[in-house]
């Protein structure tokens, strides 16, 4: 008898659900499958695989394939939603080359449905648990003002084509539920610190295969791509030489992606960190600010510049001060020097736009919309400018404009009244940004602040003169860095 041991320390299960989920968890979970169960209903699979295979062709078994590793995926984004942000953000980098690699198939629409699944598990979890409560700021209330405003407009009047509606309303109003789930997600440090080192290390390999691009050469399957039509090779072929885009959609975010995280780098570097983090940031800082010449992107060059600008004022620090007056001489000795490559010649020519013909062009084209925006407060509908206007409605006389810029989109689709919902938006946003950069005590914080306040500055000077905020992965980078900003005060009044 004492050798008898009743072990009591584990309840088990007596409702019939919590049975199932025990069983499931035993089985399949923590034995990996390779209990009796699972072996067998991995061979069930395989069998039937096999036949779907043999009756309907290998079409048929892929997708049946895909359909199961899509089932776990479905789950994931319901029940784990810190995750599914981070495959989320992970994947935004890297599907532009997947589609130069596999063909041009619609991988945006995956990033919509993980989006919409995430925002639907979030749904859920709050009916059960009502335990999320967002900061109440007028941040939070202009972001769903600007939600429900593009909801309407699928009624727009002026709109040539509903369908438009439906491709393009994910990019302007979709992507802004990520604020929403990124909001949910960070509730602690160790996360919030997670999605930066995420942010940085991909931008990195970005930056290195950026490098290979440029001194050993493209891939075949690039080559393929960049020469596929004359207008393409015409926009990446300059100066005898291909501007390089890593693996990301266009040099243009390549470019401003080197640009805004090597400010990034160089500002985390005043913080309160060891000396061979500040070192490795600002050896970084100095590499990625190198590749951004690469893209050929003359915007990207201007942005270290307005970001210094923005940094040196808010922080107002004597030593970033003398620093800008030291890179002042040597930006105007790079201005003033002989042009002897391409890079150096485009690096120039962003400093003097009136010289440039696409800033010419850009700056008639901007004149000659300005009458219908002031004429049309809801605008022309989205999707009725550029290559969606071209292929929903090409008979409107917008289908054939090119914004050329994020804030000229947004006039033109959304009208005056979109405009100045979007602007109240970013103008809020800094508002409350920088009351709160000045009130966070911990100093690690208080620099991250900064950090990504400067990244959206940078972003939105940007959005001026291109469509900076709306591609993968910058559009979803930037609710990133407004949720990093709220969460740091957050973080820091529950520490203090």
């Amino acid at each position: 008898m004492n050798d008898f041991v009743l072990d009591i320390s584990a309840a088990r299960p007596v409702n019939g659900k919590e049975r199932i989920k025990v069983f499931f968890r035993e089985k399949f979970i923590d034995s990996r499958l390779e209990s009796g169960y699972g072996i067998s209903i991995l061979s069930l699979a395989a069998i039937f695989i096999a036949f779907v295979v043999t009756k309907a062709g290998l079409t048929a078994g892929i997708g049946l394939i895909a359909l199961a590793l899509a089932l776990p995926m479905v789950l994931l984004c319901l029940y784990n939603i810190k995750a599914t942000l981070v495959f989320t953000i992970v994947f935004s980098f890297f599907f532009s080359i997947i589609k130069r690699a596999v063909g041009n198939i619609q991988l945006g629409l995956v990033v919509d449905a993980l989006i919409a699944l995430m925002f639907f598990g979030l749904v859920l979890k709050q009916v059960q648990e009502r335990n999320w409560k967002i900061r109440n700021n007028a941040v939070n209330k202009v972001i769903l003002a600007w939600i429900v405003y593009n909801l309407l407009q699928l009624v727009n009047p002026t709109a040539e084509s509903r369908l438009a509606w439906f491709y393009t309303v994910r990019t302007f109003a979709g992507i802004m539920i990520m604020y929403y789930l990124l909001m949910y997600a960070i509730d602690n440090r160790n996360y919030f610190f997670l999605l930066i080192k995420i942010w940085i290390s991909l931008t990195i390999l970005a930056m290195i295969y950026g490098y290979i691009q440029e001194y050993i050469g493209l891939m075949p399957f690039e080559e393929r791509w960049a020469t596929a039509t004359k207008e393409r090779y015409a926009l990446l072929f300059q100066a005898g030489k291909f501007r390089k885009f890593s693996y990301f959609s266009d040099p243009l975010v390549y470019g401003f992606m080197m640009a805004v995280t090597s400010i990034l780098c160089f500002i985390l570097a005043q913080g309160p960190i060891k000396k061979g983090y500040k070192i490795s940031l600002y050896t970084i800082s100095v590499l990625m600010m190198y590749a951004m010449l690469f893209s050929g992107t003359r915007t990207a060059f201007v942005l270290p510049m307005a970001a210094f600008l923005f940094y040196a004022v808010i922080s107002f620090k004597k030593n970033i001060l003398i620093f800008g007056g030291v890179m002042g001489i040597v930006l105007l000795i790079l201005l003033n020097i002989p042009a002897n490559n391409a890079n150096l010649y485009r690096f120039q020519s962003a400093f003097n736009p009136t010289e440039d013909a696409s800033y010419r062009t850009r700056a008639r084209n901007q004149a000659f919309i300005q009458p219908f925006i002031q004429k049309h407060p809801l605008g022309g509908g989205l999707g009725s400018v550029g290559e969606w206007g071209k292929k929903f409605s090409p008979w409107s006389p917008l289908a054939n404009f090119p914004p050329d810029s994020g804030f000229v989109r947004t006039a033109v689709e959304q009208g005056w009244l979109g405009l100045l919902l979007y602007c109240t938006l970013l103008f809020l946003v800094f508002k409350q940004g920088i009351h709160d950069y000045f009130r966070i005590r911990d100093p690690l914080l208080k620099n991250i602040s900064l950090g990504m306040l400067t990244v959206l500055f940078s972003l939105v000077v940007a959005n001026f003169p291109q469509e900076a905020i709306g591609q993968y992965p910058i559009n979803i980078l930037f609710f990133v860095a407004i949720a990093l900003i709220t969460k740091a005060r957050e973080f820091d009044l529950v520490k203090t």
